[in-house]
């Protein structure tokens, strides 16, 4: 619309420090809108004429620049939130494809590679190397100054605020002697989201960036991920005529009719003085029809009734998860043989009793489901089974046979694991009251796809 709007409108708006007439980020909307509703006194005011000799009178939107918070205090804010998480003393790890990356928050940043003899299980090989100590860690290396925006990054399709905190002094660089290993690592609020090391990157030798997804970032409304503003310039037409359009509109309109761009327009209807809201200039809604192909449907039907199951890991150890029977972690050995650790499996009263014991109730946002496996193999440390609390989380992008997942272990022997598709925002909207899934038609979930 903006397009069209400056093919017969220039407009000129200045305003020192505040816009930026390249910067893609600023969305605008033209509204039409009704003469009789009056101006606002808050809003700057100019007159425009089209090539048309139609006189308008439009209205400038307060701010045009991106919303976005930029003061001292949500610094400290975050801060004080993450001075809270390291006094927990707890860890968050991330299991790759060799090493598994321990960031213990507050204290240590250490990447490390184990391998035990599988008789009896004692350690053979170990590797370990701390990328950053507490004891230089910075919080104003790339600190958020007054009067400046907080910084963002680009990560899992969205702009995300971060707050970045440095750590330093880890072990010696063997390819930079005298140089210590060093680690940025940048939090980032998510939602329902337990505290988890996402990504892990070396941007440069013996340099890395960890980037870590928390709810307790949340807190601040400063890092939430915020929608782009979209700034509405309004425009009334001077001859009175409500929802009054430039003549521009209606060639335009002629123009793409019988196109793949066209408008559906109702018969007898003036595109000039209809609303583009009105109820009237409203499609009326087809019935949804999957969008899967054939391949997809049989892998979602034969996922959600356990006939199927799914692998991840791309390491030493791999996992495999099958809906509501059980997860599991091996290695296939080169000469065939199997390794295997049953994590948990899945038993509904299980489930329902660890509920009730922990006064945990079923969360209302549909956006997600937890569930808990019990009855994993025994633990050689601990002498109890296994278990695992496996939270599957709706992901707007990706086909439904894309599933991105990742295994924790915060404590010895306990794990979590988290798997999100686009899959799962049909699953989750049949959980009963203790967050179990109910799908009595698959055919019907597949439909909804």
């Amino acid at each position: 619309m903006m397009i069209i709007f400056l093919t017969y409108f220039t407009i000129v708006y200045s305003s020192p420090g505040v816009f930026d007439p390249f910067d893609d980020g600023i969305s605008f909307e033209v509204a039409w809108g009704d003469p009789d509703l009056g101006l606002d006194s808050n809003k700057e005011t100019i007159s425009m004429v089209t090539t048309d000799n139609e006189v308008y009178t439009c209205q400038l939107p307060v701010s045009i620049s991106q919303a976005s918070s930029s003061s001292e205090d949500s610094n400290i804010k975050a801060r004080e939130i993450l001075e809270r998480l390291e006094a927990d003393k707890s860890c968050s790890y991330r299991v790759d494809s060799y090493w598994i990356y321990e960031v213990c928050h507050g204290r240590h940043i250490k990447q490390f590679h184990e391998e035990r003899n599988v008789a009896n299980k004692k350690l053979i090989v170990k590797q370990e190397y701390y990328l950053g100590y507490a004891e230089s860690v910075s919080y104003t290396d790339i600190k958020v100054q007054a009067k400046q925006h907080i910084p963002t990054m680009s990560h899992a399709g969205a702009l995300r605020p971060y707050y970045p905190v440095v750590y330093r002094g880890g072990t010696e660089c063997d390819l930079k002697p005298g140089y210590k290993r060093k680690t940025t690592v940048f939090y980032m609020c998510m939602p329902d989201f337990q505290t988890s090391v996402v990504s892990v990157k070396e941007t440069t030798t013996c340099e890395y960036e960890i980037i870590i997804y928390t709810s307790l970032l949340c807190k601040s409304t400063a890092y939430r991920i915020r929608e782009d503003p979209i700034n509405r310039i309004s425009c009334f037409s001077n001859n009175g005529q409500k929802y009054q359009r430039p003549n521009g509109y209606r060639n335009i309109e002629e123009l793409h009719k019988n196109t793949l761009f066209g408008k559906t327009i109702l018969q007898g209807a003036n595109p000039s003085t209809v609303h583009p809201k009105s109820e009237a200039n409203k499609a009326l809604p087809q019935p949804k029809k999957s969008q899967l192909t054939f391949p997809e449907k049989t892998f979602v039907k034969n996922f959600v009734t356990g006939k199927e199951c799914v692998f991840g890991g791309a390491g030493w150890w791999k996992y495999e998860f099958c809906f509501q029977k059980s997860i599991k972690q091996f290695h296939q050995e080169k000469n065939g043989k199997k390794i295997e650790i049953v994590l948990g499996t899945w038993n509904e009263g299980n489930h329902i009793a660890h509920l009730a014991e922990h006064k945990i109730e079923n969360s209302n946002v549909k956006t997600f489901m937890d569930l808990y496996f019990f009855s994993g193999t025994i633990c050689d440390q601990t002498g109890v089974p296994r278990q695992t609390k496996v939270r599957l989380r709706c992901s707007a992008t990706g086909n439904v046979q894309a599933l991105t997942m990742f295994l924790e272990e915060p404590s010895v022997c306990v794990y979590h694991f988290t798997a999100e598709s686009a899959l799962f925002c049909a699953v989750v909207k049949h959980t009963d009251e203790h967050g179990i899934p109910r799908i009595s038609d698959v055919d019907s979930l597949i439909e909804n796809l």
